[in-house]
């Protein structure tokens, strides 16, 4: 039995390092398509509310449509908006602190995983809200 010298095992280390990198950047890849989907469906969920608010509730276009829950929900859906496209940047910061180590990066504490979560709960925190508002509303009548 041989014993392994020392350049075979930097190679080792190298090939599980970039084994490690390409699997974090798939699973980030996953992750930043999820958080695309969720900012396109905040947007359209912004341009429903008015819709709803015109056709089905038959507000006038000239009566204000803002009330507090109104400005809750677009404010939930524009956190939303917002979180996912701060969760894509810190996801390839991250990924970028993996090849450099040298880097800076002064948001290195909040980690994209807490900013997905804000994503989420902003985004199912202004379809809960809608949801509620328009069965209030339909109900009201």
């Amino acid at each position: 039995m041989t014993k392994p010298t020392e350049e075979k095992s930097l190679d080792w280390h190298e090939e599980e390092c970039r084994a490690t990198f390409d699997r974090k950047q798939k699973i980030m890849a996953m992750f930043s398509d999820n958080a695309k989907t969720y900012i396109q469906l905040s947007g359209a969920a912004l341009a429903l509310t008015l819709t709803f608010a015109h056709e089905i509730l038959r507000i006038p276009k000239d009566q204000k449509v803002a009330d507090v829950w109104m400005i809750l929900m677009w404010s939930c859906f524009l956190l939303a908006i917002i979180s996912g496209a701060f969760y894509q940047y810190r996801a390839v910061k991250l990924l970028e602190t993996e090849i450099n180590w040298q880097s800076y990066d002064w948001w290195r504490k909040l980690e994209p995983g807490v900013v997905y979560g804000v994503m989420l709960a902003a985004f199912y925190g202004g379809t809960i809200i809608f949801t509620g508002y328009a069965i209030f509303r339909l109900w009201r009548g």
